[in-house]
C-alpha cells in the first residue's frame, strides 16, 4: 500500500471519474493519438535537447542557462503545434493518464489491475477484510444486481432497521453504504425498462428484476404500491440535495485542477533553487564533481516533466448560467434523476405545455382541485406550485404576453399559453370575469 500510495490517490483522485465515463461512452470516444514511439519522443525532447546542450557546452553555468531557457521555449512550443494540428487526444481518460507519464490506456490498466483493481490489488485486499469482518460469503450472503453489471452484498442489521450494501467487485474502492429503512422512499418495477428502481434519499438504484424478491422480504412496506402517503416536498428536497452535489462536483474538479497547477509550480521553483545550488558546489568544491553532473540531470528532468505539467493544465472559465443548465441537462445521472422525480410527483410528459418570454417550458394541468404547474428544466432547484383556485385572480393576455395573477405574484410566459388556460382555468379568463362583474 505505501509503495503504490501516490499511484491510488492519483487514480481516485484524478482518474477514477474520467476512466468511469470513458467506457460508459466507449463507443463515442476519439481514440485517434500519435504512436506510442513517437509521443515517447516528443514528451522528451526538451529534456533530451536540454541536456545535449549542456553536454556540449562542458556543463559550465551558460550551458545550463540555455538548457533551461530551451526546456521552457520547446514545451511552450510542442503545446502550441499541438493543439495547431489537433495532435492532442480528445480522449480525456487518456489525456489524463499521459499527464501523469503513462503513453497508452493498456499500460495505465495493465498497472491498475496489478495493483489496484486486479485480484491481487489493493481493492481487493480491502474486499477481503471487510468481508472477513461481517461474515460475509458468497454462498449465504445475498446479493442484488444492477442493470449496468454492478453486483451488491446485502444484509441488514440486528435491528432490521438498516440495510448495508457492498460491491462484490474489486473495481472500485470497497466501502459498506448502510442506509436506513427509514430513508428508503419506495422501490417499484419500471415494465419500461424491465428493471426495479430502488430510490432512497440519496441515490437511486437501477436493479434487475431478480432481486424483486429480496426487496419484497427485507422491506415489502417500502413498495410504492403499498405506500398511502403522498409526500411531494420530500422528494423535491432529495432531488434538490443531489443536484447542489453535482453543482460540487462541477467546482470540486476544477479545484483539482488548480490544485495540480499550483503543485507543478512548487516543483518548477523547488527544481531551480536545487539547480542552482547544485550547480554553484560543482563550480566550488573541486571533488564528486560526477555526482553533482548526474543530480543535475536529474532535476532537469523533474523540471522537464513539471513544466510539461503546467502546460497541460486545463484551464475552466467560470460557467455562464446557460452553459451550466445546458451541461446538467444532458448529464445522464442528471436525466435519470429527474426523470424519476417526476414519476415520484405523478408528473407526465403528456401535460400542456406552457413557455415563457425566454422559452423555458413549464408543464402545467388540473387535478385534484388544484391548478399544477412545474418547471420541466433540470436545475438546482425545483420550480412546482399547487396552487388553489381561489388563489387564483385571473389571466390576462397584454401585448405577446399572458399574465396569470395570483395572491402574491404574477407568473408571466407566451400568449399562446392563453388557449391552455381556456380548458384548465375556466371562469379565471380577465375579459369574462371583467364582463361578469360588469353584468352584475
Amino acid at each position: 500500500m505505501k509503495k503504490n500510495k501516490k499511484l491510488i490517490e492519483n487514480y481516485e483522485k484524478y482518474v477514477a471519474p474520467l476512466r468511469e465515463e470513458y467506457y460508459k461512452n466507449i463507443l463515442n470516444i476519439d481514440y485517434s493519438t500519435l504512436p506510442k514511439g513517437i509521443l515517447l519522443l516528443i514528451n522528451h525532447l526538451p529534456f533530451i535537447i536540454s541536456f545535449i546542450i549542456i553536454l556540449l557546452g562542458n556543463f559550465t553555468i551558460t550551458s545550463y542557462i540555455i538548457s533551461i531557457i530551451s526546456l521552457i521555449i520547446l514545451n511552450i512550443l510542442i503545446k502550441i503545434i499541438s493543439k495547431m494540428f489537433s495532435l492532442e487526444s480528445t480522449n480525456k481518460y487518456l489525456s489524463e493518464i499521459q499527464k501523469q507519464g503513462y503513453f497508452s490506456i493498456e499500460d495505465y490498466e495493465d498497472k491498475i489491475r496489478k495493483y489496484i483493481t486486479g485480484p491481487t490489488g489493493y481493492y481487493q485486499e480491502e474486499l477481503n477484510n471487510i468481508k472477513n469482518k461481517y461474515n460475509i460469503n458468497d454462498q449465504t450472503t445475498r446479493k442484488i444486481s444492477t442493470i449496468n453489471g454492478e453486483e451488491y452484498y446485502i444484509w441488514t442489521n440486528n435491528k432490521q432497521d438498516k440495510i448495508n450494501l457492498l460491491n462484490t467487485k474489486s473495481n472500485k474502492r470497497p466501502t459498506i453504504e448502510t442506509i436506513k429503512i427509514a430513508n428508503i422512499r419506495y422501490y417499484r418495477v419500471d415494465e419500461e425498462r424491465h428493471s426495479i428502481i430502488l430510490k432512497t434519499d440519496i441515490n437511486i438504484y437501477q436493479l434487475k428484476k431478480e432481486s424483486l424478491p429480496i426487496l419484497n422480504e427485507i422491506m415489502k412496506n417500502k413498495r410504492l404500491e403499498n405506500i398511502k402517503t403522498f409526500t411531494p416536498d420530500i422528494y423535491i428536497n432529495d432531488f434538490e440535495l443531489f443536484m447542489h452535489k453535482i453543482k460540487k462536483e462541477m467546482t470540486t474538479n476544477n479545484y483539482y485542477e488548480k490544485e495540480r497547477l499550483s503543485n507543478n509550480i512548487n516543483k518548477v521553483a523547488i527544481s531551480l533553487i536545487f539547480l542552482i545550488t547544485i550547480i554553484i558546489l560543482n563550480n566550488i568544491v573541486n571533488r564528486y564533481q560526477i555526482i553533482f553532473i548526474i543530480i543535475s540531470i536529474l532535476t532537469i528532468f523533474i523540471l522537464n516533466n513539471a513544466i510539461k505539467g503546467i502546460m497541460s493544465y486545463n484551464y475552466k472559465k467560470e460557467l455562464s448560467e446557460n452553459e451550466t443548465i445546458k451541461i446538467i441537462n444532458n448529464n445522464p445521472e442528471c436525466i435519470e434523476y429527474f426523470k424519476e422525480l417526476k414519476y415520484s410527483l405523478g408528473i407526465n410528459d403528456n401535460f400542456d405545455k406552457v413557455y415563457t418570454t425566454e422559452n423555458v417550458c413549464y408543464l402545467t394541468w388540473a387535478a385534484n382541485g388544484y391548478f399544477h404547474i412545474f418547471l420541466n428544466l433540470i436545475y438546482f432547484n425545483v420550480v412546482y406550485m399547487a396552487i388553489k383556485p381561489s388563489d387564483i385572480k385571473y389571466y390576462k393576455v397584454e401585448n405577446n404576453t399572458c399574465c396569470i395573477k395570483l395572491k402574491d405574484k404574477t407568473l408571466v410566459f407566451t400568449k399562446d399559453a392563453a388557449n391552455i388556460f381556456a380548458k384548465i382555468l375556466p371562469n379565471k379568463d380577465y375579459a369574462w370575469l371583467k364582463g361578469y362583474q360588469s353584468s352584475k
